[in-house]
């Protein structure tokens, strides 16, 4: 049976960095904030939640499955895409329903 990551997996990674594989060598980005999201009506499997990541103006990550080193029990698989930078700030989101 999978086991579904819930927010309480991340909590403690929020202000760290983590490691993303990428090729040719990982990087290093910091998960910046985790939101708890409105429950979807008649799906009671997971809370919903998004997690937020932070990276330098030269991490540039195309919208991909990525093996991120965050959260309890992981390494886990997480799909990243890229969302508005905040200044000199890549971030990144990944959204979990």
């Amino acid at each position: 049976m999978i086991r579904l990551m819930t927010p309480e997996d991340f909590e403690p990674w929020v202000g760290r960095k983590v490691r993303i594989n990428t090729a040719p060598r990982p990087v290093e980005i910091v998960l910046a904030r985790l939101r708890r999201l409105q429950p979807i009506i008649g799906a009671d499997f997971r809370e919903p939640f998004e997690l937020t990541f932070e990276a330098p103006w030269h991490v540039i990550l195309m919208d991909d499955n990525y093996e991120c080193d965050c959260g309890r029990g992981g390494p886990y698989r997480i799909h990243l895409s890229q969302i508005l930078p905040k200044g000199e700030v890549r971030r990144y989101q990944a959204l979990f329903a």
